[in-house]
């Protein structure tokens, strides 16, 4: 049997308490929402659906005027494509706690990973709820995720990760962005002592962000802008700008997330929230956009 209900007042959760039950609409008739479980005697019986600290503040999030970073975005006369978008709440697949496959929110591109001794955690340690949770990399299982199809960035760009750098035992090596059949082409953070961010095109061209010995986070979690617009690069720390310089105008083409080149040692060491990258330099709404990643990123748990 079919039942289709009806959950198009759910704002109206948004006045009630964590823990108060949900309800919905059956043929006109309003119905707790249950689910089935099983107890120790393999009896059947059944337990509300509660309201979550998450489930209440993804609805005040949809209820509010922030602008999504799901969408194209209007820059003067140009309108800012996302090229991908992968998000922790969205499309991942699991196995035990083992995620082997993310899918991007726009285009059929995806991150996926076949071997189970790479594949990143769901949550910190493997104890994440999918949905809920971020993806763990330990670089000491060589952990990384590879897309279905190389992205070439050309001109323009802006890209976000949000991420939670953890040290290793150094803040070091967090490789990001990696191209599996050229070594030379990555971006990183802390590739090396008195290194930060470093956008690598080849042997012998990239940038890097000077330090004064190894690169330190400016908070526990960061959502990173990258940009670039005509040959100039911009980094940003949770809406800051860190850094800026001159760049070339290269193209830049990355299919995987936490290694570079071939080699799976070492890798990036952390928890991965987001990762988008839009065709063009986002301005007009770029402050708004990163609160918007920030603000959902929040919602997670570990």
């Amino acid at each position: 049997m079919k039942i289709i209900a009806d959950f198009s007042n759910q704002k109206a959760i948004l006045q009630k308490k964590e823990g108060e039950k949900v309800y919905c609409t059956v043929d006109g008739v309003l119905q707790e929402v249950v689910y089935s479980k099983v107890n120790e005697n393999q009896v059947q019986y059944y337990e509300n659906v509660r309201l979550t600290k998450q489930t209440r503040l993804r609805l005040q999030q949809s209820a509010s005027s922030q602008p999504s970073f799901n969408i194209s975005q209007l820059e003067a006369a140009t309108t800012i494509y996302p090229t991908c978008i992968f998000d922790y709440s969205k499309l991942i697949i699991e196995r035990s706690k083992l995620v082997e496959y993310w899918g991007s929110s726009v285009d059929n591109l995806n991150l996926s990973q076949s071997t189970s001794a790479n594949k990143p955690q769901l949550g910190f340690k493997g104890t994440g709820i999918n949905g809920y949770a971020p993806l763990y990399f330990n670089s000491y299982e060589s952990k990384y995720l590879s897309l279905n199809s190389s992205i070439l960035v050309r001109n323009d760009f802006t890209m976000f990760f949000y991420i939670q750098p953890i040290a290793n035992p150094l803040h070091k090596n967090y490789r990001l962005l990696g191209n599996s059949a050229n070594a030379d082409m990555y971006l990183t953070i802390g590739e090396a002592i008195n290194e930060s961010y470093k956008l690598s095109f080849s042997s012998i061209s990239s940038v890097t962000a000077p330090v004064s010995g190894y690169w330190q986070p400016s908070s526990k979690k960061l959502l990173i802008t990258v940009q670039r617009k005509d040959s100039t690069l911009y980094i940003r720390e949770n809406g800051v700008q860190v850094y800026t310089t001159t760049v070339p105008t290269s193209d830049f083409t990355f299919d995987q997330f936490g290694i570079i080149g071939s080699s799976t040692s070492p890798s990036f060491n952390g928890t991965l929230y987001h990762f988008s990258l839009y065709d063009g330099y986002l301005d007009r709404n770029l402050s708004k956009i990163e609160n918007a990643i920030i603000n959902n990123a929040q919602l997670a748990s570990e």
